[in-house]
């Protein structure tokens, strides 16, 4: 009897046991067994060297530009002023009265060198042009270069050594990609200094029409009338490039801006302090894009280079036999795949130089050589 009771009782003790386990392991699994989460979660641990603001704070880059850019105002000019554009930007509705404002520049150098686009003092040609910084102060500078080909210009402070200069260093060629975060600091409207947030939206933007030596970065930080000639800066508040013109049907931002990147702005302003001129190579053609290469140079692997479509008279393209309807594959070694490649190809040049040109006649190969003249002054916009 004491045997059968005790067996009753092992019995109802594994029942009860079961019972509560099963309930358990509905209610509380992970007391049973460990769970896989289809989430995964990367965990990193915090950087010693992490600076003191988050990613998300610009002051300091804001502050740097903001300390380097100026407005570049009327001087020696009658009536009202007008935020300057590039050659036909589209007009665009302007608040009156207008501020005095006209665009915008950036310190780049400790003795006073400004740089701006040339479309901004259009009208300043060798005359002095005021400025004023952030803080209120106002200087004269002096136009000392302007480059219509690439729309920048320099100015010089007359008086650097009374003035606190804060310039602005570039960053380095290979130091900002697509989707960087970039501020734009300028003048807009002559409303007063502004900061403006954005992205890199892509870079080596060609054939838009600004200049002939085109290689924008294309940003969608807001740019408007009265910044042009201002900083695209990186969050470490390194100058990137100079704000030049918006893309826009209607005349307003719609986040399509444009800037010159610091490695065309750099050998620009070394030759306008240098000479006070740009001195590159020239060919004298007209190019197009090849829309059919031909049969020939698709068997032959080639692709590639550019449409002839004019040779302009006693031009060193003329002088070398080259003729109409020639495709310019190369540039002594340099192929040719666009018609910026070989505007930059030729203009690197100097005048003088002998260069062996790669073209196609006919669907034959073709080298000839040329002496390579200089480029002719372009009026500026």
């Amino acid at each position: 009897m004491n045997g059968r009771r005790l067996l009753d009782i092992i019995a109802y003790t594994v029942l009860a046991v079961a019972i509560v386990g099963f309930v358990l392991a509905h209610l509380k699994p992970e007391w049973w067994w460990a769970r896989e989460s289809v989430v995964v979660v990367e965990r990193t641990a915090p950087s010693a060297t992490a600076p003191p603001h988050t990613e998300k704070d610009f002051r300091a880059a804001a502050r740097a530009g903001m300390a380097a850019v100026v407005a570049v105002l009327p001087s020696e000019r009658t009536g009202a002023p007008t935020p300057s554009l590039p050659p036909d930007h589209p007009q665009i509705p302007l608040p009156q009265p207008l501020p005095s404002e006209i665009g915008s520049g950036v310190v780049i150098s400790a003795d006073g060198l400004i740089v701006t686009n040339a479309h901004v003092v259009e009208q300043a040609e060798r005359v002095r042009v005021r400025v004023r910084f952030a803080d209120g102060t106002a200087a004269s500078a002096q136009v000392i270069g302007k480059d219509a080909e690439t729309d920048l210009a320099v100015l010089r402070l007359t008086a650097p050594s009374a003035l606190s200069l804060r310039p602005l260093p570039f960053a380095p060629d290979d130091s900002y990609a697509v989707g960087d975060i970039v501020l734009a600091i300028g003048h807009p409207f002559g409303v007063g200094q502004s900061v403006t947030m954005g992205i890199i939206s892509a870079l080596e933007r060609t054939e838009l029409g600004i200049s002939t030596f085109e290689h924008f970065i294309q940003t969608d930080a807001a740019i408007n009338p009265g910044n042009s000639g201002g900083a695209l800066v990186d969050t470490a508040g390194r100058l990137v490039g100079i704000n030049t013109a918006i893309f826009s049907q209607s005349g307003g931002n719609i986040g399509i801006g444009f800037a010159i990147p610091g490695r065309v702005v750099r050998p620009v302003v070394a030759a306008l302090v240098r000479e006070g001129r740009v001195r590159r190579g020239w060919l004298g053609v007209q190019l197009e894009p090849v829309v059919d290469a031909g049969n020939a140079a698709e068997e032959r692997g080639e692709s590639g280079g550019v449409l002839i479509t004019a040779v302009l008279p006693d031009s060193p393209a003329q002088r070398a036999g080259i003729a109409k309807g020639d495709i310019l594959r190369a540039v002594g070694n340099r192929p040719v795949h666009a018609i910026a490649e070989a505007l930059d190809a030729v203009a690197a040049l100097p005048p003088g130089e002998k260069v062996a040109l790669t073209l196609e006649r006919n669907g034959k190969p073709l080298t000839v050589t040329v002496t390579i003249a200089e480029r002719p002054p372009l009026e500026s916009p």
